[in-house]
């Protein structure tokens, strides 16, 4: 798409977005957008912000904000975003894995209206300080701003009413800086004062199957059978190295089979997942890159340091998508893994982020391909079943859950992050629920021991 198309594309997509006509003669001059010049599209674009005045929906960037988003929604690819600067911090959290704040999960709670804490994260300002499940934040209290300078007076901000997003707007800020909650423990009739220095936060990305007494992840799922479980929600900076220290700490403990759970993985970054292709797999190919331009690019493993003594099972479903479809098309090309549970999302395309006007914009540039050539993006397909595309579960290895049950699953996986004060395990949501995905891969992994130890036992003969 020329300059001139985005130019006319941002004009046309800010005024729908205010609700205001285009005048007739710029709609004229926006009609003739392809043939201007640089100058002349300049001068449009002024014209055309002139033509709005001040108004308060505007201030600020918003103007530019609105404009670049509708600009960058069409260029034809829904992966293709711009993200201003006040959603940024949002954005740097779900790509990158981090964020500047106390480390704390919360939601509102129904009853008070207040600020509940679903979790302290793990080592976290918050865990330190002594905050725990089920607290609730009554009042965030600020002695300085967001640029971290001391503010004249203390804001006392009662959370009662607070949307979640300004309560996290005022939690959040300069690393450093302090912050002060006050939470109404249950079971106690005086509130408790925590000041809270705010620090970068590395969010949890490789989980286990439970928490232990000391908060941190057990991965050995069945101890008899020697089986381990790694659940890996997306792919951060640091997901591939955890992979590797769960992995060892499993091998420690005598590890003969391994659940790699990827359900409801959205993706993140490319490097992550191949690294952690790599890890499982001898060495070859891992994935190609097609570029918009240009030759394509095999990414390629080495043997060095690869985990091949234990067989896998790798779950997945329709929320797997990008980075987890890599490494589960790679593991089942390869032989390496199992496949089970439900086809994947279908995502095959590459974005690269770039800072663009205080924010950043997240282009396409890119497909992916598995090792066996198969196609991973759905979008360059009509989308039906018999259409090749995402990953589908390895033969006799589908089971597709009820939207019911899904949902279940999803409440099942996000309860077992919970750290609970010592002493009480939480209220589950449905104590009978069971992973029948999870069930069917341990099975699976049992039955490959058995076999193992069989003809272990006849080779000796």
């Amino acid at each position: 798409m020329k300059r001139g198309e985005l130019v006319g594309n941002a004009l046309r997509g800010l005024y729908r977005r205010i609700g205001e006509p285009l005048p007739a003669a710029l709609a004229e001059r926006v009609g003739k957008v392809k043939r201007l010049k640089a100058d002349e599209l300049r001068e449009l674009l002024i014209d055309a912000r002139l033509h709005l005045g001040k108004r308060e929906d505007l201030e600020g960037h918003k103007d530019i904000d609105i404009a670049l988003s509708r600009m960058v929604g069409h260029l034809g690819d829904k992966h293709s975003i711009f993200v201003d600067p006040d959603t940024l911090d949002q954005f740097r959290k779900g790509t990158e894995g981090a964020f500047v704040g106390i480390g704390v999960q919360i939601k509102k709670d129904r009853d008070t209206g207040q600020l509940l804490v679903v979790t302290p994260l793990k080592g976290s300002p918050a865990y330190r300080k002594g905050i725990k499940a089920g607290d609730l934040i009554t009042t965030i209290t600020l002695t300085v701003d967001k640029e971290g300078k001391p503010l004249k007076k203390p804001e006392v901000v009662p959370t009662k009413g607070l949307g979640i997003n300004e309560a996290v707007a005022k939690i959040v800020g300069k690393p450093g800086t302090k912050v002060s909650v006050t939470v109404q423990r249950p079971g106690e009739d005086k509130p408790r004062e925590y000041e809270v220095t705010r620090e970068q936060i590395e969010m949890e990305t490789v989980m286990g199957f439970q928490r232990k007494s000391d908060d941190d992840w057990d991965f050995m799922v069945d101890p008899k059978s020697k089986l381990g479980y790694i659940r890996l929600s997306q792919f951060t900076e640091h997901s591939a190295e955890d992979v590797l220290k769960a992995v060892e700490e499993l091998k420690k403990q005598g590890v003969r089979g391994l659940v790699l759970d990827m359900r409801f993985n959205p993706g993140g970054l490319l490097t992550r997942a191949e690294a952690i292709c790599d890890l499982f797999i001898d060495d070859g190919l891992i994935v190609t890159i097609r570029p918009r331009q240009g030759a394509e690019e095999p990414h390629l493993g080495e043997a060095f340091g690869s985990e091949l003594d234990f067989p896998m099972a790798v779950l997945v479903n329709g929320g797997s998508a990008s980075g987890s479809e890599i490494v589960a098309g790679c593991l089942q090309d390869h032989g390496r893994a199992i496949i089970m549970g439900e086809r994947t999302y279908g995502k095959g395309t590459v974005q690269n982020v770039l800072p663009f006007a205080g924010g950043k914009v997240k282009l396409t540039t890119a497909t992916y391909w598995r090792p066996s050539g198969r196609n991973i993006d759905k979008d360059s397909t009509k989308g039906r079943d018999k259409d090749d595309w995402g990953v589908s579960p390895s033969k006799k290895y589908e089971l597709k859950l009820s939207p019911k049950e899904t949902e279940q699953l999803e409440e099942h996986l996000l309860e077992s992050e919970v750290i609970h004060p010592r002493g009480k395990t939480g209220k589950r949501s449905n104590p009978e629920f069971k992973d029948r995905q999870l069930e069917m891969a341990l099975g699976y992994l049992r039955g490959q021991i058995k076999l193992a130890d069989r003809a272990k036992v006849l080779r000796n003969e």
